[in-house]
């Protein structure tokens, strides 16, 4: 393999809202080490997740596959190890790969990643102090069902999912449940699973910095449990979050109104202690991403590595009196993401184009001149397509400026009754809601997808051309995961 290929280093948060970033504006939190990367690269100011649940949208990345190609449409869902992902790729191409941190996968498979280091690593490195995180599972604002259970794959815990088949958590009685009058954690920062991920991938490179590698520093932050150490939970008071009403809600989908009405619902208090829990916890992320680029600028490494920041799906954030994603709104769907290689690509540029973070794959392999990918599946596998889906912009990634996609893709909610389909162009975003109520945004003049044009009388021709084309991407008539279950969600323990 050629000596001047770059190394890629691919950092990840879980549920990053995509303009809570300083560098995008007047953020609540500060990003100074995310702005970091963005001062040194590309920013894409419209790039849009798979599926905005945490294993899909990340397998969906991983294979260059839409989750309803691959199967892997919700948290209980295992990708086939047949299927190949771009660290298949890199591995194929000479480099080592590493995975630290999060990535989800649920079972035992290490799916391209040769050097891996999980949460379960995390815990044993927490041994008997892993009670103070148990604590936090149990401390879930969304619901006391995490307290009866302590039980949150969403959080890795347990990482392999039927880990507890049969048996349930054996923290279950153990536990104890915050007051939410303050989100500090028990854990000293250096223990968080965030600054682990920081410090495991410094000794990584340490380690083999003299060979070419693909590294994922994949952090849970700003995830539940959403406490974050003492010093960060200080600066947002639970207190002080400020609660918005959400408005008239009767133009949205009943499904979407059925979530505001339940979060909205909450005691305030526990609304203000997500508010503050997940604004201290993107604060921290972001300080241990700071700690990361320190260890790579030291190590001389910066120059020759391709940096990559992004994050699976967004959050809600209590817009339109919602919290979390499982959802197409933009705060849901759109996540964060920036390229960096000042060696051979612009800096300091925002993209504004449209793009699919599925792209991602294709993308790195022709920025370190490693394509072309290979077929979707690396041994027989039926299911497999016959390509990945090709939507790379690495023109955009050295051409900021150019003109992108005439339209991006998202699902949702395969499985359910209301599967969601969903179809943004530059100026608006149709969603087809499968035996509900359709939804048409202009986002050009109602960015915040506060109405609902898709009942007028004039928007009748441009839902049906909208809907055509989504529909000529997937069928929702052929979705063959309507009503079923995972065989990973049967054997799971389910509270």
């Amino acid at each position: 393999m050629p000596n001047d290929r770059p190394n890629v280093l691919l950092i990840m948060t879980d549920q990053h809202r995509h303009d809570l970033m300083s560098c995008v504006g007047d953020s609540v939190v500060p990003t100074p080490n995310i702005d970091r990367i963005a001062r040194s690269g590309v920013r894409f100011a419209n790039a849009y997740s798979a599926y905005p649940v945490c294993v899909a949208a990340r397998m969906a990345m991983l294979t260059g596959l839409y989750a309803h190609q691959t199967g892997v449409i919700d948290n209980t869902d295992y990708l086939d190890w047949r299927y190949r992902t771009m660290a298949h790729h890199f591995a194929d191409q000479g480099y080592l790969t590493g995975l630290i941190g999060k990535m989800h996968f649920g079972d035992a498979n290490n799916h391209g990643f040769e050097y891996y280091l999980s949460i379960n690593d995390w815990l044993m490195y927490l041994g008997p102090n892993a009670h103070h995180f148990a604590n936090e599972i149990a401390s879930n604002p969304h619901g006391s069902s995490f307290f009866n259970s302590v039980f949150d794959t969403g959080a890795g815990f347990p990482d392999v999912y039927d880990l507890w088949d049969g048996k349930g958590s054996p923290w279950a009685g153990k536990v104890t449940q915050s007051d939410f009058r303050s989100m500090a954690s028990e854990l000293p920062a250096e223990d968080h699973l965030d600054m682990f991920v920081a410090r495991e991938s410094g000794k990584f490179l340490q380690r083999y910095k003299e060979q070419p590698f693909f590294l994922c520093a994949s952090f849970m932050k700003p995830h539940t449990p959403l406490f974050a150490p003492a010093e960060w939970a200080a600066k947002y008071p639970v207190e002080d979050m400020p609660l918005t009403d959400p408005g008239d809600i009767s133009g949205y989908p009943e499904h979407i109104q059925r979530r505001i009405k339940s979060f909205s619902g909450l005691d305030p208090l526990l609304r203000q202690a997500n508010l503050s829990g997940y604004y201290a916890c993107l604060d921290f992320v972001d300080h241990c991403i700071g700690t990361l680029l320190d260890e790579f600028e030291a190590a001389g490494l910066l120059d020759n590595t391709i940096v990559v920041y992004t994050s699976d799906h967004g959050d809600m954030t209590n817009q339109h009196g919602m919290q979390g994603k499982f959802c197409l709104f933009d705060p849901s769907i759109k996540v964060p993401l920036i390229i960096s290689y000042p060696k051979a690509l612009p800096q300091d540029k925002v993209c504004t184009a449209l793009v699919e973070q599925l792209g991602l794959y294709p993308t790195l392999a022709d920025l370190t001149t490693t394509g072309p990918v290979g077929p979707p599946a690396r041994q027989p596998l039926s299911a497999a397509p016959t390509a990945i889906s090709d939507v790379r912009f690495t023109d955009l990634v050295h051409s900021p400026e150019l003109p992108g996609p005439d339209a991006v893709f998202s699902e949702y909610n395969l499985r359910g009754d209301n599967s969601q389909y969903m179809i943004r162009t530059p100026q608006y975003k149709y969603i087809h809601n499968d035996g509900s109520t359709d939804e048409l945004y202009d986002l050009l003049n109602d960015p915040e997808e506060n109405i609902n044009q898709a009942a007028d009388s004039d928007r009748a021709a441009l839902c049906r051309e909208l809907r055509a084309q989504l529909f000529e991407w997937f069928d929702p008539q052929q979705n063959p995961f309507r009503g079923t279950i995972s065989d990973a969600a049967r054997a799971v323990v389910n509270p």
